[in-house]
């Protein structure tokens, strides 16, 4: 496979991962108000949430075999949560929402 094509293929599927996550209902409120990923060492040693490893970790045994292909720690109503999206190997895109604080799965979708 050419240069080309190792670099076209990801990007490609980030973009339909992006149109699929929005397609699938991914809560828009949570994904709005995302901590940059700059700022997010600084947010989670301050505000007691789990280490964004651990919530990886935790969705991963959620979805076994999948890909993560982003990780987003949100604000939500509730507080902190992490956003991680993960790609099947059918191709089909899997939202898993941690609470951040607990590292708890809230929901699968």
């Amino acid at each position: 496979m050419g240069i080309f094509m190792r670099c076209t293929l990801p990007m490609l599927a980030c973009c339909a991962l992006m149109g699929t996550a929005q397609a699938q209902g991914a809560p828009s409120a949570a994904l709005q108000d995302c901590v940059p990923s700059r700022d997010m060492p600084d947010v989670v040693a301050s505000s007691g949430v789990v280490a964004p490893a651990a919530a990886v970790m935790t969705a991963r045994r959620q979805v076994p075999n999948a890909d993560v292909v982003r990780a987003n720690l949100c604000r939500s109503g509730s507080g902190l949560v992490y956003v991680i999206m993960a790609l099947r190997k059918d191709g089909r895109v899997v939202q898993v929402m941690i609470d951040g604080p607990s590292g708890r799965v809230q929901s699968v979708q």
